[in-house]
């Protein structure tokens, strides 16, 4: 088992396990796949051809990046970045801020130290001599908010995180977030629209979203002293027109027993019984203006690609 994860980690990770292999249709938070190698391969996805929201939100920056600008400058001196990784697409708007002159204070914020440091150290290498003052924030995304002083700012929540999370979890940490920022600060968040089934199939079967579910196996067995054998299960993704999210499923090949040492229990599984480890939802336009208004925000502006695959929505706090 691995000891280098802190017990309230551990306790945190078997908690999660315990609950979701106990409910009769078995369902784990993906959250649950994302240690250093987990991140890496979930990397390697974001630069399939086929896997859209990455590479339409970077053309969103690279298209919108000044009027971005102008939005910030006229309303804020403080970026704040929620879940920042590599910042990849933050590096864009932040290299516009600078050349429009812009004394810019960025802090990221991330539960990864190696998130944190390696993306402060990029942009240190980038822009050694700008007006820039980036100091990252290894924290759960409330408890880093909590610690910024009350300046007007602009809070990035890019990519598909949102999209990750139940609807009644996603309306939760909204209203909880709109709570730390002051009236007419702004909300920068990514949103992954709706399109063509056969687009979403595509995106999410490639053979790096099964080795990437399967990933999650040699976690459990990692963690909890687990004995899942990852040749026994199989990924598919499914677009499910009920709930509007993409579903993947690991499937049991063969019936087989599972046995988690530090839960000290079993777990029966079916031939072909399935086990929930992702969702990704799927927004339109409408679903986003009730998720805005129901979370105390109002939308400013929609920025979308070329083929409005995905928007990054502009929202500002609204007043009580």
């Amino acid at each position: 088992m691995n000891n280098s994860i802190s017990a309230p980690e551990t306790k945190l990770f078997a908690d999660a396990v315990l609950k979701g292999l106990s409910l009769k249709n078995r369902k784990l938070p993906s959250w649950l796949i994302f240690d250093s190698r987990g991140s890496e391969i979930f990397k390697q996805i974001t630069e399939l051809e086929n896997y859209h929201p990455s590479r339409c939100e970077l053309e969103i920056f690279n298209t919108h990046k000044a009027t971005l600008s102008k939005i910030f400058s006229n309303s804020s001196n403080h970026l704040v970045e929620l879940g920042s990784g590599d910042g990849d697409k933050t590096m864009i708007l932040i290299e516009q801020l600078l050349s429009d002159g812009i004394e810019l204070q960025y802090t990221p914020i991330d539960i990864s130290k190696g998130a944190i440091n390696n993306l402060i150290n990029a942009l240190n290498k980038k822009f050694p001599t700008s007006k820039l003052n980036a100091t990252g924030l290894v924290a759960d995304y409330f408890e880093g908010l909590a610690t910024i002083e009350k300046a007007k700012k602009m809070v990035l929540f890019l990519g598909v995180t949102l999209n990750n999370m139940d609807i009644p979890d996603a309306k939760a940490f909204l209203k909880k977030l709109r709570g730390t920022l002051q009236t007419d600060d702004y909300l920068l968040m990514g949103f992954d629209l709706m399109k063509n089934p056969k687009l979403l199939h595509q995106s999410y079967n490639d053979e790096l979203f099964e080795k990437f579910n399967l990933h999650l196996l040699d976690r459990i067995n990692d963690m909890l002293g687990a004995n899942f054998d990852k040749n026994l299960f199989v990924q598919q993704g499914h677009y499910n027109p009920h709930t509007h999210a993409v579903e993947s499923f690991l499937y049991s090949t063969c019936k087989q027993t599972i046995h988690i040492e530090s839960l000290d229990k079993s777990f029966d599984f079916a031939e072909w019984e399935t086990m929930q480890t992702e969702q990704s939802y799927k927004y339109s336009i409408e679903d986003i203006k009730a998720l805005a208004l129901e979370s105390g925000f109002k939308i400013s502006e929609n920025f979308y690609d070329c083929k409005n695959y995905f928007v990054d929505s502009l929202w500002q706090a609204a007043g009580n």
